[in-house]
């Protein structure tokens, strides 16, 4: 009974690698940057808060404030981007090693 329990528990710990991977390929980017880490959703109001900030104070020039704001934007995507690549290769070696049910 022992070893059917460490196979069902293996069996369960890939079933949700597997589903969390998909998430992770499928969730759109409201969901990337406000969903499952409340860190992220922290430093992206941090980050817009401090450019409103820049921008209301003067310190640099419209244009300024504004190539930083893309200049981010453009690290957060592609940040989210390896994410999503990563978890798409992950999920293609596990379905790769995964071996075929026995007829």
């Amino acid at each position: 009974m022992k070893n059917e329990d460490t196979m069902a528990e293996f069996i369960l710990k890939e079933a949700e690698s597997k589903e969390s991977l998909r998430k992770t390929m499928s969730e759109s980017a409201w969901e990337y940057y406000t969903g499952r880490y409340l860190f992220r959703l922290i430093t992206s109001l941090l980050l817009l808060g401090w450019l409103i900030y820049i921008c209301i104070n003067g310190d640099l020039p419209i244009w300024g404030v504004l190539s930083i704001a893309i200049a981010l934007e453009a690290l957060m995507e592609s940040k989210r981007n390896i994410g999503r690549v990563d978890a798409m290769l992950k999920l293609s070696e596990l379905d790769s090693n995964s071996s075929p049910p026995n007829s």
